[in-house]
């Protein structure tokens, strides 16, 4: 009896102190009740929108103005989502600053995507940043056209793009006359006295401007595939008083030259600006610094470049181009018609080639005497026409390379025979060379490159710094506009980077 006395209290406290351990775990989940949750109280964000509590989300709370500067950077697609995040945020993205960029991911039917962009145009009712239009096409039937025509001019004459920073507009070649463009709207150029980027494509400019036309803030102007007269291009151009960069490609016209002066222009990019044999003349920009042609031999162009005293990044440059001029300099598919006259500023220099030819390279080498880097290009899929040059001596090409070279690039890169008689050129005879980049398109292995070290013979190197590196990459279009790239060769040249040193191997 006693034994059986004795563990009843112990069955009760063991009772007791389940009971308490329980309690103590409903009361740190937050339940109060006896077996039922507590209910959670409606609480008020501060709004008066009678959102629940959002455990975690911080970005709710910020200000209103914190958060439509956050939408504004968002494609325009997730900025509409925003609206169903909670009632808060409902209201932001129509009075939030628009980023506006309609193209296929935004609506592949092109004529669903004018009615998409109309729309948002007339309900949004906060300023438009940025309007990118994608692909702009007009119905064929004259009506429809005329009733869009119409619809497309009232976009820039209404409220909603007022304050506009970014433009770029680019419009589809007419299906039924593809020798025409779509007209520039007259009413697009009301946004000139806000614009910092414009970008034009497929179009005709209007055939006159107005004498007062002013770009005060413009710095980035791209013109491409567009029918515009010289003296409408000189006007445009004499109202950009900050401009520091000009794209042109494909202009579509009659005239035989262009003319640009600039105090401002730091960049130029020149592309297949003519259809037929042109000339563009760079008569005067006293900050010029790079004067780059992203599809060399594409056109007819002939450039000449009257003043341009601190151009310090050319190319690439190619035995395509018919002729280009630079001060006193003259080449003529990339043959110097006089090696007595030479440039100085210049330290950065692209050509390009559809096979290695040493003497040409040497030859142009010449007329550089400053030039501490060199971009070589080759483009095998071209056939580029070589004219021939003067037989030279071996010590004469050995001397023309001991100059300020410090850095030497290849790109495309195979490593054939051809390939490694040329770059073993500069590893045997470049006393000066630092570096030297072999930019491949294929995948390369540890092994590969043992090999190529071995066929260029890098043990009786010239100079005993210089470091070799054997890079994967891909190359993209050359970018007239990023200035703050030291080099703009190097995003045009290398992506998707992949590289091995000696040391790697």
């Amino acid at each position: 009896m006693k034994k059986k006395n004795a563990a009843a209290p112990t069955a009760a406290r063991k009772k007791k102190a389940g009971a308490a351990e329980t309690s103590d775990k409903r009361r740190e989940s937050g339940g109060e009740g006896e077996g039922r949750p507590q209910k959670l109280a409606r609480h008020d964000n501060g709004d008066g929108d009678g959102d629940p509590p959002s455990h975690g989300d911080l970005i709710s709370k910020l200000p209103n103005d914190i958060l439509r500067s956050i939408i504004s950077l968002l494609p325009t697609k997730d900025g509409a989502r925003t609206q169903a995040l909670a009632h808060r945020w409902r209201p932001l993205w129509r009075s939030s600053p628009l980023n506006l960029e309609a193209d296929y991911r935004f609506c592949s039917n092109e004529f669903k995507r004018f009615l998409i962009v109309s729309k948002i145009l007339s309900d949004h009712h906060g300023p438009v940043r940025r309007f990118a239009f994608n692909g702009i096409r007009l119905h064929k039937a004259k009506k429809r056209f005329a009733e869009e025509a119409a619809q497309l001019e009232s976009w820039f004459h209404s409220g909603a793009l007022v304050g506009l920073q970014e433009l770029d507009i680019r419009f589809r070649l007419l299906d039924y006359e593809p020798e025409k463009c779509y007209p520039l709207p007259q009413s697009v150029l009301l946004c000139a006295s806000t614009l910092v980027v414009a970008r034009i494509s497929f179009c005709d400019f209007p055939k006159q401007i107005p004498p007062w036309l002013s770009f005060p803030l413009l710095k980035q102007l791209s013109l491409w595939d567009v029918s515009i007269s010289e003296d409408v291009f000189s006007g445009v151009l004499s109202g950009c008083h900050v401009l520091e960069s000009l794209d042109l490609m494909d202009l579509l016209h009659d005239v035989g030259c262009f003319r640009i002066s600039s105090a401002t222009l730091r960049s130029i990019g020149l592309c297949a600006c003519f259809s037929a044999k042109g000339e563009v003349v760079i008569e005067d920009t006293p900050l010029l610094e790079r004067l780059l042609f992203p599809c060399p031999g594409a056109g007819y162009d002939t450039v000449r470049v009257i003043r341009a005293p601190k151009l310090e990044f050319l190319g690439p440059l190619s035995p395509s181009m018919p002729e280009i001029m630079i001060a006193n300099l003259v080449f003529q598919n990339l043959i110097p018609a006089s090696l007595k006259n030479t440039i100085s500023t210049v330290n950065v220099l692209a050509l390009e080639f559809s096979v290695p030819d040493l003497e040409v390279v040497v030859d142009v080498l010449r007329c550089f005497p400053c030039l501490e880097k060199l971009y070589v290009i080759w483009k095998r899929h071209r056939k580029i026409p070589m004219q021939s040059v003067p037989d030279y001596h071996p010590l004469d090409l050995v001397k023309h390379v001991e100059t300020h070279l410090k850095e030497l690039v290849l790109k495309n890169y195979e490593g054939d025979e051809q390939d490694i008689c040329f770059a073993k050129f500069f590893v045997l005879k470049a006393k000066l060379l630092k570096e030297i980049k072999f930019v491949v398109s294929k995948n390369i292995n540890k092994e590969w490159v043992a090999d190529q070290y071995r066929l260029l013979e890098v043990g009786s190197r010239a100079s005993q710094d210089i470091q070799l590196e054997f890079i994967c990459s891909y190359e993209s279009r050359l970018d007239t506009h990023d200035l703050s790239i030291a080099d703009p060769f190097t995003s045009y040249l290398f992506r998707g980077v992949d590289a091995l040193s000696e040391e790697s191997c």
